[in-house]
């Protein structure tokens, strides 16, 4: 596993930064590294902004140089615009009353 140290900007790789800064448990930052500065080299603070297309959004955040660095392992899917609106609530309905689906 990388280490944020180790971060370049690549504008084709997204990445996830586990950091522990703010929350024992872990935060998760997903995105594109778009910057990398170090802010306090005596803290080993580092400050990144990274892009989310989803969102079409940038945001900078500040980690520890030796929090960790993955690839996502989350991403928005397409939406499943092949059945009508009409279509999923009678499903849904079917579903509700104990009945088979309608393509059974």
């Amino acid at each position: 596993m990388a280490t944020v140290a180790e971060l370049q900007p690549d504008p084709n790789r997204a990445v996830r930064i586990v950091s522990h800064r703010e929350s024992s448990n872990g935060m998760y930052y997903d995105g594109i590294v778009r910057e990398f500065t170090c802010v306090n080299a005596d803290q080993n603070l580092y400050a990144v902004k990274l892009y989310k297309s989803t969102y079409d959004s940038e945001s900078t955040h500040y980690v520890y140089g030796t929090d960790q660095v993955t690839e996502p392992t989350r991403t928005a899917g397409p939406a499943n615009t092949e059945r009508s609106y009409a279509d999923r609530q009678r499903a849904f309905d079917r579903q509700n009353a104990g009945l088979p689906p309608e393509n059974q």
